[in-house]
């Protein structure tokens, strides 16, 4: 279902009430790594479909879609933190938690318990990347525009997290935990 942006600029109520079923579960799962805050996600993700159908008409076409949402609920959901912080956060203050939820079978607990040691050992940034990589499908290019970096420093910060995780012997773990979640196993 290819969402048009055209008809989002008419105002079509159809167009965006698929848009924001496309995208509303992806963008909250996304949020919620960063706030764990469930009513600041949701309010963040409505306060951005507000925003957006308002300024629909001064707005270019993004040139990837999810990620200018995915950039715009991070921005939003930043701000958000920083007025609720004590003390002042700057950009790269912010926890994202990258956590492993399949967690189903009792003998594949100690391969989850290491995948998950090996992903709490990257830095945030690291962890964004490998979940918007392998756990979103983004493309490097697209997770350029969500996080506000270009295509090199995505590929520099997957092959440094990769390295990490190679040296941590828990790299096949994770690619077989990825292929599990893209075949559906």
């Amino acid at each position: 279902m290819s969402i048009s942006w055209d008809k989002l600029k008419k105002g079509d109520e159809l167009e965006w009430k698929n848009m924001f079923r496309k995208h509303a579960e992806f963008l909250y799962a996304y949020g919620m790594k960063f706030a764990h805050n469930e009513d600041l996600v949701k309010d963040s993700i409505q306060e951005l479909f507000i925003a957006i159908y308002e300024k629909r008409n001064s707005l270019s076409e993004p040139s990837f879609l999810r990620a200018y949402l995915c950039s715009s609920l991070r921005n939003r959901l930043i701000n958000e933190l920083k007025k609720e912080a004590t003390i002042p956060l700057e950009e790269g203050d912010y926890s994202f938690t990258l956590y492993i939820d399949d967690k189903n079978v009792d003998e594949e607990e100690k391969q989850y318990e290491k995948i998950q040691n090996m992903l709490n050992k990257l830095t945030n940034r690291q962890r964004e990347v490998i979940y918007l990589k392998y756990f979103k499908g983004l493309s490097n290019e697209e997770i350029a525009c969500t996080l506000n970096i270009n295509k090199q420093s995505v590929a520099n910060l997957l092959s440094e997290a990769i390295r990490q995780m190679k040296k941590e012997a828990s790299f096949i773990l994770f690619l077989l935990l990825i292929l599990r979640r893209l075949l559906g196993l």
